[in-house]
């Protein structure tokens, strides 16, 4: 595939992932977007966190009092808004057919070794493209408030065959204090907390948005904003071009790294990927006294918030609303639970009225996994979609394995996809 035109849909973490692997093959790259910049839809003011340690199915056996519990508004970290689209029955069903212990089993081990190699090729990408100091990879913590939760957790460190596992360590008391001194602050220490060894953190955005400057400088890709997909054009089972509302680009190969618009994107090519826009918050804040922020991102299993610290600010992200596709709305009861935790927690820390939030629509797919490979209707037309809310943790591992295959070679990963009828997955 050296020397051929790819378009790439989609300018977010995973069209640049993308972009990236592609041009590092050889190929002339054009990424299409309809917004006016990089990664402003769910790649713009997520958690940050490569969150190698939650990479896990969320469809199993303890997902369906979960969600029953949802439904009547007794979740913490669920919300479900609607209850009339069509659209999130159908994924709803195809969810509950992957909630055994052996489909949730299954698709974990999918999301781990995507996660786990991402986390090491983010490095290594990072590094090439100049972009040093973006990220840290120190590592991140899963703190627990209740003694009975931390021991369950722990305890299920050593039943899991991963030996991998063996790394994620458990800590209690002056040991976490130790891993996290700033944890001191909080106004009622952690029970507990887990190590996750293989975690990262950095801003989401500004990597995409510094890395698309590198890649039109150093290689073939450009990069065309604020031109919306009419349609995708083709001839019996060839992709030829891509028509925009400005321009029709040709194109030897398409990839969709579209997320959440892939749906409505692919009806009229005659397959509708699974994918349904989960709706997440978060909150930004100005640090203002650094030694009370903790340096290591955390997700607090108790509270279900993740929490990282970046360029001066604290980033707080929050629930998993279904609410439909068209929901951007900053509901106050949302935001108040990230204004109350960051008031009780690091209320001293940061100016408190900086406070600049925003929600963004995950793209997640019943199974978890992301929808990767070629679809079997057509010979050159691929998928890079459907990370949820692990865009950002497995991002740089899809994008190669992606380019791999595109590139007529054996991906080095391979059943790490979810499966469709309609898609030849990796």
């Amino acid at each position: 595939m050296i020397g051929q035109k790819v378009v790439v849909i989609g300018a977010g973490v995973i069209g640049l992932f993308s972009a990236y692997s592609l041009a590092k093959h050889g190929a002339a790259v054009t990424v299409i977007d309809g917004r006016a910049a990089p990664a402003e839809g769910c790649s713009y003011a997520n958690a940050g966190i490569l969150a190698v340690g939650h990479a896990t199915a969320w469809a199993g056996p303890s997902a369906l009092g979960s969600m029953a519990r949802a439904l009547v508004g007794r979740e913490p970290g669920v919300r479900v808004s609607t209850l009339t689209d069509p659209a999130l029955w159908r994924w709803g069903l195809q969810f509950l057919r992957h909630c055994t212990a052996a489909q949730h089993t299954r698709n974990t081990t999918k999301l781990q070794r995507l996660a786990r190699m991402s986390r090491e090729l983010s490095k290594e990408i990072e590094n090439d493209l100049g972009l040093q100091g973006l990220m840290r990879h120190d590592g991140g913590l899963y703190l627990f408030g209740q003694a009975e939760q931390f021991s369950a957790h722990a305890a299920s460190l050593h039943a899991e065959s991963d030996p991998s596992r063996e790394a994620v360590m458990a800590l209690q008391g002056q040991a976490l204090l130790d891993r996290e001194p700033a944890l001191s602050h909080f106004p009622s220490r952690p029970a507990g907390g887990l190590f996750s060894p293989f975690d990262s953190v950095g801003d989401c955005h500004r990597f995409t948005v510094e890395a698309a400057h590198v890649l039109m400088q150093r290689w073939d890709v450009s990069f065309k904003f604020n031109q919306s997909v009419e349609r995708i054009d083709h001839a019996a089972d060839r992709v030829q071009s891509v028509t925009t509302n400005t321009d029709t680009i040709e194109a030897d190969a398409v990839l969709l790294a579209t997320g959440t618009q892939t749906p409505a994107l692919t009806r009229t090519l005659g397959f509708s990927p699974a994918i349904y826009p989960v709706k997440g918050y978060s909150g930004t804040w100005q640090i203002q006294n650094p030694e009370k922020i903790p340096r290591l991102p955390f997700v607090d299993e108790s509270e279900l918030l993740a929490v990282a610290s970046y360029d001066g600010k604290l980033r707080v992200t929050a629930l998993a609303e279904f609410a439909g596709k068209d929901d951007l709305s900053l509901p106050e009861s949302r935001l108040a639970v990230l204004q109350d935790y960051v008031a009780r927690h690091f209320g001293d820390a940061v100016d408190i009225d900086s406070a600049r939030f925003w929600t963004g629509q995950r793209p997640a797919t019943p199974a978890g996994p992301p929808f990767l490979g070629r679809v079997k209707r057509f010979s050159n037309l691929w998928i890079n979609a459907g990370h949820g809310q692990l865009g950002w943790t497995m991002g740089a591992g899809s994008g190669a394995l992606l380019a791999q295959a595109m590139h007529g070679l054996t991906p080095e990963l391979q059943d790490v996809s979810s499966e469709a009828r309609w898609l030849e997955a990796i």
